[in-house]
C-alpha cells in the first residue's frame, strides 16, 4: 500500500482486491497535493502560514490557486471512467482511518458532485486540513499530507453504518448494524434516527431491531457476513459504512475501531430473599450455566448478590441492558426451538423432578454432584416461568410450557435446594454448624474450611459474582468492576402506593412487614402481609393474613400463585412498599392502589 494515498484509500484498494463490492474511484495522492503548493508557489508560505497559526488565510490562498493542466486532465479522464453524472469527495489524509485514531468526520466529505465542481470540492477538502476540529483533534500544526477519493455515487435506497461489535459495552457477541433511507450522511450527521439490529455474530441470526424500517431479513444477514469477512480481513474489529441499492451490498469504506469505550454495567434490584451463599451459588449456577444449557450458550442471567446483615435478605440484581439477559430474547429463542425445548422438558426435567422427588420422599443419601446438576436442570423453568407474565409478545404455546412447570413443579426446585442444604449441613463439624448459611459447597465438601474470622466478616456483608468476594466497602467494589446500581424512582405520592392486582379485593388493615421466617413471631391475625416476595415457606402468614403487598413479582409470581388459591387479595410489583410502609401502619387497599390512612 502506497503511504501517498492515506487510510482510507488503502483501505478501499486493500477492500476491492479482495472482491468486495466497493464503487469504482479514483484517487488524487497526497503527491499531487504538494505539487499543486509548488505548482501554485504555496509549499513554503502554507508552512510559514501554519506557524503563525493562520488558518483562515491558508484555506483562501488554496481556494484561489489553480490545478495544473497534467492535474485537470488526469481528473476528467478518471471521472469520464466512473461512467457516473455524480461523484462522492472524500478525504484520505495519511493518519486518517488508523488504529490509534480514526479522524472519522473531521475531513470534508461532498455528495453528488459534477464534474464541474469537481475541482472546487477537491480544493475545500484539502482547507479541511486547516480546520479548527481537525487541528485540536490531531494536536499537529503541520499537516501537509491529504488524497482525496473520488467514487462513483451511489444513491442508495438505504445506507448506514456498521460495528462489528459493540464500541460502547465489552459484549462481543453482537455487531450493532444502524440503517436509514436514502443517504448515509443522514445518519452520521445526526439529522435522521436509524433503525439499529443487533446481530448475534456466532449465527448471524438478527436478535433485536429497534426502530421503524423494515428490510428483508436476508440484507441484513449478508451485511453481516461482510461485516465478519472485512474484520478477519483486518484482522481486528472494524466500523463500516455502507449502501444498499436494488438489494446490492457497497462497501464506500472500512476502518479499524480505534477504541471500545466499555460503558458501566448498569444492575437493577430484581428481588430480595433470605437465602444461605449455598442456596446463592445454585441460584448462580443454575441462571447462568441451567440457562446457558437450555438456549445453546446463547443466554444467560448473571445475577449479583449484595448480602446485607442488617435485615438478612440478599439483594439480588440484574444488568437488564445485557443482551445475554433479555428475557425477551430467550423467550424468542425457545418459541424458534419449541419442539426441542418441549422434549427436553418432558424427557429430561420432569424425570429429573421424579429423581429429586424421590430422594427427598425417602430421605435418600445423595450423590451432591448429580443432585446439584438435576436442580440446575430445573431452574431455567423455574426463572424463566417467574418472568413469563411480566411480557405479553411471548407465544401462547411457550407461555404454557413455563406455566406448567411454574404451577406443578416449581416447589419441587426449592425443596431440592433445602434438601442438599441439609445434607451438606451433615457432613460439617459441630464449630461449623453455627456457619451454614456462610459457607460454599466446594468448601464442605472438601472440607477445607475459611477461618472463623473469615466467617464472621461473612456473616457482616459480601458480595456475590462468579465468585464470593467479601468487601466492608461495597461501593469501592462496585467501581472497580465497572457496576452501576441503579436505584428505583420513589413515587412522588407518599399517601399511596400503586402495583399489579394478582387477586381483587378492599381490605382495610394494619402493617406487618415479614422480611424471613424470623419475623414470623410478630405476625398478628388479620395483618395485612407487607414483603419483598413470599416463598414457599411464608404460607403458613399467609393463610392468616388478610392481605398480600409484595415489592416484587408479576402474575406468575409465588404471591400470586398463592393468593389465587387462597382468594386473598394481593398487589404485587409495588417497588418500594417496605421502604415506603411501616409496621402497624394503617392501609387501605382498592384495586391496584394502596392508601396510607395514618399519613
Amino acid at each position: 500500500m502506497s503511504k501517498n494515498l492515506g487510510g482510507k484509500a488503502n483501505s478501499l484498494i486493500k477492500l476491492r482486491e479482495k472482491n468486495f463490492n466497493v464503487p469504482d474511484f479514483f484517487v488524487i495522492e497526497s503527491s499531487e497535493y504538494i505539487e499543486f503548493l509548488k505548482f501554485n508557489s504555496l509549499y513554503d508560505k502554507i508552512k510559514e502560514l501554519a506557524n503563525q497559526k493562520k488558518y483562515s488565510l491558508i484555506k483562501k490562498l488554496i481556494i484561489n490557486a489553480n490545478f495544473s493542466d497534467s492535474l485537470e486532465t488526469k481528473i476528467e479522464e478518471n471521472f469520464t471512467k466512473l461512467d457516473s453524472n455524480l461523484v462522492s469527495v472524500r478525504s484520505s489524509a495519511l493518519n486518517e482511518d488508523g488504529l490509534e485514531k480514526s479522524f472519522a468526520g473531521q475531513y470534508n466529505t461532498f455528495l453528488n458532485v459534477t464534474l464541474k465542481e469537481l475541482e472546487d470540492k477537491i480544493k475545500l477538502c484539502w482547507c479541511s486540513l486547516y480546520e479548527e476540529n481537525v487541528l485540536s483533534y490531531s494536536k499537529e500544526q503541520n499537516l501537509y499530507g491529504m488524497c482525496v477519493i473520488i467514487q462513483k455515487m451511489i444513491n442508495p435506497e438505504y445506507a448506514g453504518v456498521a460495528f462489528s461489535v459493540d464500541p460502547t459495552n465489552d459484549l462481543k457477541n453482537y455487531s450493532i448494524i444502524e440503517i436509514v433511507k436514502g443517504l448515509g450522511e443522514q445518519l452520521v450527521s445526526g439529522t435522521k434516527t436509524p433503525t439499529k439490529f443487533l446481530v448475534r455474530r456466532e449465527t448471524k441470526r438478527i436478535d433485536l431491531k429497534i426502530g421503524q424500517i423494515n428490510i428483508d431479513d436476508e440484507i441484513i444477514t449478508n451485511l453481516e457476513q461482510i461485516i465478519l469477512n472485512i474484520e478477519n480481513l483486518y484482522n481486528t474489529y472494524v466500523d463500516i459504512e455502507y449502501a444498499i441499492y436494488n438489494k446490492q451490498i457497497y462497501i464506500l469504506q472500512a476502518r479499524p475501531i480505534t477504541s471500545i469505550t466499555t460503558i458501566k454495567k448498569a444492575y437493577k434490584l430484581a428481588i430480595t430473599r433470605p437465602h444461605s451463599l449455598i442456596e446463592l451459588e445454585i441460584y448462580y449456577k443454575g441462571e447462568y450455566e441451567g440457562i446457558s444449557k437450555l438456549t445453546n450458550n446463547l443466554y444467560y442471567f448473571k445475577p449479583l448478590f449484595i448480602y446485607n446483615s442488617e435485615n438478612e435478605n440478599i439483594a439480588i440484581y440484574y444488568n437488564n441492558y445485557d443482551l445475554e439477559e433479555d428475557p425477551r430474547l430467550m423467550y424468542l429463542f425457545i418459541e424458534e426451538n419449541f419442539n426441542t425445548i418441549n422434549s427436553y422438558y418432558n424427557n429430561i426435567v420432569k424425570q429429573d423432578i421424579i429423581y429429586l422427588k424421590n430422594c427427598m420422599d425417602n430421605g435418600l443419601d445423595i450423590d451432591f454432584n448429580n443432585f446439584l446438576e438435576k436442580i440446575i436442570n430445573l431452574y431455567p423453568f423455574t426463572s424463566l416461568g417467574q418472568l413469563a407474565g411480566h411480557y405479553d409478545n411471548i407465544t401462547t404455546r411457550v407461555k404454557d410450557l413455563f406455566l406448567d412447570y411454574r404451577y406443578n413443579y416449581d416447589s419441587i426446585c426449592h425443596d431440592a435446594c433445602e434438601y442438599l442444604i441439609k445434607k451438606l449441613k451433615e457432613l460439617l463439624p459441630p464449630e461449623y454448624q453455627k456457619f451454614i448459611n456462610y459457607l460454599t459447597i466446594s468448601e464442605i465438601l472438601n472440607n477445607r474450611y475459611p477461618s472463623s474470622k473469615q466467617l464472621e466478616k461473612r456473616k457482616k456483608g459480601f458480595i456475590l459474582f462468579d465468585k464470593l468476594y467479601v468487601t466492608k466497602d461495597y461501593d469501592k467494589w462496585l467501581i472497580k468492576h465497572n457496576i452501576n446500581i441503579e436505584e428505583e424512582i420513589e413515587q412522588n405520592n407518599s399517601n399511596y402506593l400503586q402495583g399489579q392486582i394478582a387477586y381483587p379485593g378492599n381490605v382495610s388493615g394494619k402493617v406487618c412487614k415479614i422480611y424471613s421466617e424470623k419475623d414470623f413471631k410478630i405476625f398478628e391475625d388479620g395483618d395485612i402481609l407487607v414483603t419483598p416476595m413470599t416463598t414457599p415457606k411464608f404460607v403458613a402468614i399467609i393463610k392468616r393474613s388478610s392481605a398480600i403487598i409484595t415489592d416484587e413479582g408479576g402474575i406468575t409470581c409465588h404471591a400470586s400463585i398463592i393468593a389465587r388459591e387462597l382468594k386473598i387479595p394481593c398487589i404485587v410489583g409495588c417497588k418500594n412498599a417496605t421502604k415506603v410502609l411501616k409496621n402497624n401502619d394503617f392501609i387501605q387497599i382498592e384495586g391496584n392502589l394502596v392508601y396510607i390512612k395514618n399519613k
